[in-house]
């Protein structure tokens, strides 16, 4: 990796994907203290009519693991951003709330998302780092 200050940087080069998307974790970490698969989940419930989705289609968006969804979404429910409980009509099947602090929380990191990728990934660059 090469530091974005490095004389060898010109103004007009910048960061290709794979690097622009580990500045926004880095990120959606240090100010909203929200990991990048946090900020994926509060914006798909958030595109939601109704806030509103099942774990599993969660866990196929982000091709995660039920284990490792689960353990997120412990983390994020314990913040408030997300609530879960059980469908009425299959008891088996869990469904995931939007908060009205996870909605909040998802419109500030999605401020910060826009300014990072708008600042950074210019269309066409590659995904190599400067």
């Amino acid at each position: 990796m090469t530091d974005r200050t490095s004389p060898d940087v010109t103004p007009r080069q910048a960061p290709g994907t794979l690097w622009t998307l580990g500045l926004l974790h880095g990120e959606l970490r240090a100010r909203h203290g929200l990991s990048l698969h946090g900020y994926l989940i509060l914006g798909a419930l958030a595109e939601t009519a109704n806030g509103a989705a099942p774990v599993a289609e969660l866990t196929d968006f982000l091709g995660e693991s039920g284990g490792r969804m689960s353990y997120v979404l412990r983390e994020m429910q314990a913040s408030g951003l997300i609530e879960r409980d059980r469908y009425d009509r299959d008891r088996r099947a869990v469904k995931v709330m939007l908060t009205d602090t996870g909605r909040g929380m998802f419109a500030d990191a999605e401020r910060t998302a826009r300014e990072i990728v708008g600042r950074h990934l210019v269309p066409g660059s590659d995904s190599r780092p400067c």
